[in-house]
């Protein structure tokens, strides 16, 4: 697979990861509070909107840190680009990986177990308590990636999927509150 391609697949997983943990988050943790009765009205909507952006994050971030030789991952692109790479350059750039590969790995595991459905017995909190990570720690993760990824496409930091400046998440608070009121 071409270098550019695999760059352009990870690029589009750092945008989808980021993306739908904004959402996520808007509807797991801000809406909740402040919106309850809007999405207990509509509890199918976004008890299937939830789920949704809850394993695309999970699916897009893992997707970063594939090490199958046929996935569209960061491992991959340093494989398709060894040839062309100064040794240098690449042993810097696969050591800053492999500490935020480190940093992500309780993220994979849970994708494992709870998008993949390898263990669908165990709840969210069997999972995530030996993880010992926290929702704030998992956005981090999910951030420093796509900042990763803009490094290896060479283009401005922050510049990979929507800034961390929160209006993603007052826009779906917004559509949140816009379903209550029947505005929309």
């Amino acid at each position: 697979m071409a270098s550019s391609k695999i760059l352009s697949d990870i690029i589009d997983s750092a945008i989808a990861a980021k993306t739908h943990y904004e959402v996520w988050w808007a509807q797991a943790s801000e809406a909740r509070p402040k919106l309850v009765g809007v999405m207990n009205e509509h509890s199918d909507f976004f008890h299937a909107s939830y789920d949704a952006h809850y394993t695309a994050f999970f699916v897009n971030v893992a997707h970063l840190f594939d090490k199958r030789p046929d996935s569209s991952s960061i491992p991959t692109y340093f494989t398709a680009i060894r040839p062309s790479t100064d040794p240098a350059v690449l042993a810097a750039l696969e050591s800053e990986f492999a500490a935020l590969s480190l940093r992500a790995k309780p993220l994979v595991v849970a994708r494992h177990k709870t998008v993949a459905h390898v263990d669908s017995q165990l709840t969210e909190k069997d999972v995530f308590e030996p993880l010992n990570i926290t929702w704030n720690e998992v956005r981090d993760i999910i951030y420093d990636a796509a900042e990763f990824v803009a490094h290896l496409a060479a283009v401005p930091s922050g510049s990979i999927g929507i800034p961390r400046d929160r209006r993603l998440i007052e826009a779906t608070l917004k559509l949140i509150q816009a379903v209550g009121t029947k505005d929309f």
